[in-house]
């Protein structure tokens, strides 16, 4: 007869739903690293063009990106300043340097909460796996047949 005690019922129901909760949170911490890992990217194909900016020169002919598909030719009218959106709809004229400094003080940033994420995602992993051997504990209990008292 597999039968189990009524506080290992309850800890097994606990131990799921901690671990329910616990991917649950996981699952957005990575969506959360997929979307700063995008965000590093492309900060640092914006610093890469910007130091790019110092080898062209005014009336240069240009490819302009619209978005990731589609370019237009256009001449470059200031080489040496660019518009950098610094957030809240804020654009700031910044020379090239600045710029450079801008992104990079962001690319330092930006890899940083990714590495307090990815060590966060990490806990909780480990969370996850030890709850998940406290549950095959209390499974492998469930599935030993008990044995009749022994005793007269």
């Amino acid at each position: 007869m597999n039968r189990i005690s009524q506080s290992d019922r309850e800890r097994l129901n606990l131990l799921v739903a901690a671990s329910k909760e616990y991917e649950s949170q996981a699952d957005q911490v990575q969506l959360q690293l997929d979307l700063l890992s995008q965000s590093i990217a492309a900060t640092q194909i914006t610093a890469e063009t910007i130091e790019n900016l110092k080898n062209l020169q005014d009336g240069q002919e240009i490819l302009l990106p619209l978005g990731n598909l589609a370019y237009i030719k256009a001449k470059l009218l200031d080489s040496s300043n660019v518009l950098l959106n610094v957030g809240a709809a804020v654009v700031l004229e910044k020379s090239i340097d600045e710029a450079k400094e801008h992104l990079d003080q962001r690319l330092e940033h930006l890899n940083k909460t990714q590495m307090q994420l990815k060590q966060g995602l990490q806990q909780l992993v480990q969370q996850i796996q030890q709850i998940r051997n406290e549950i095959e504990k209390i499974a492998m209990k469930m599935q030993q047949p008990q044995r009749p008292a022994v005793g007269g």
